[in-house]
């Protein structure tokens, strides 16, 4: 750091999760720290700056990395393809992106690995396997059944997606997403515009929308959020998820009233009559 730099204006430390360092290394760093010279500049990158001591902080600008949004990272990545002479479609685009999770260096990461599974090309279905995620439509014909309380359709789906060989924990996290969209949908109704939504699903969305009240939307998101975390307690992941599936059958308003009268119709109709005899 006593050196100037022997070309360009500046000499950057660039210093990748520095809470990592010792107290004694944040001590010697500290006196650069308080008077540094006109050409050292200092970068300091770290995923948990409640480690880094105060003294340190207090000498810094910080600067807070947001998750990106996913339309973004889609238009970057169409931007990149578009330069490289990469065909791509729209939706497996969108499927990088969510898989990203807001990280525009692991969304390129997925391109690369994607690029080289679909053969120089990237399209859904082979994104989608790559990814091991969930068709939507599956997940639109589970949320159906569950609002028509079609319990043989729910089974028979999940049986589907075990053949497959299909992430449960995908699944839930889809229908998360779903149902979220769906509860938007359901309390602000001026969102529902399928036309100026880029989400090529929108439309599909708002008519399930329609079909599922407001309350069993709130607890089938609920439900399917707490479900994650119950699949790896089971020693088989999609009997998890069938259990999951048919709690939200279970808990639906009005089942629990109905089978409550079937099995008062069926006391009253094996209960035996007994008529005393006069004395």
């Amino acid at each position: 750091a006593v050196y100037k730099p022997v070309q360009g204006r500046f000499k950057v430390f660039m210093i990748d999760e520095v809470h990592m360092l010792t107290g004694h290394a944040f001590n010697a760093m500290l006196k650069t720290l308080e008077e540094p010279p006109e050409y050292l500049k200092f970068v300091l990158a770290t995923t948990d700056p409640h480690k880094v001591p105060v003294t340190v902080l207090s000498r810094c600008l910080q600067f807070n990395l947001r998750p990106m949004a996913a339309q973004t990272i889609v238009e970057h990545l169409q931007q990149v393809l578009s330069e490289e002479g990469i065909q791509a479609d729209v939706s497996s685009l969108r499927l990088l992106a969510r898989s990203a999770r807001g990280s525009m260096r692991d969304a390129l990461s997925l391109t690369d690995q994607a690029i080289a599974f679909g053969n120089g090309r990237l399209e859904e279905p082979a994104v989608r396997d790559m990814l091991g995620t969930v068709d939507r439509g599956q997940v639109f014909v589970l949320i159906e059944a569950l609002a028509k309380g079609d319990a043989q359709t729910v089974v028979s789906t999940c049986e589907g997606l075990r053949l497959s060989g299909l992430s449960p924990s995908a699944l839930l996290e889809d229908m998360c997403a779903v149902l979220q969209r769906m509860a938007v949908f359901q309390t602000a109704p001026s969102a529902a515009d399928a036309a100026s939504d880029p989400d090529p699903d929108a439309a599909r969305l708002i008519e399930l929308s329609g079909q599922l009240p407001v309350d069993e939307t709130q607890l089938l998101y609920s439900l399917c959020l707490h479900g994650r975390s119950e699949l790896g307690l089971s020693t088989d992941e999609f009997a998890a998820l069938t259990m999951v599936m048919l709690r939200l059958l279970a808990f639906k308003p009005g089942a629990s009233s109905a089978t409550t009268m079937a099995a008062e119709k069926k006391s009253l109709k094996t209960e035996p009559v007994t008529v005393s005899a006069p004395t």
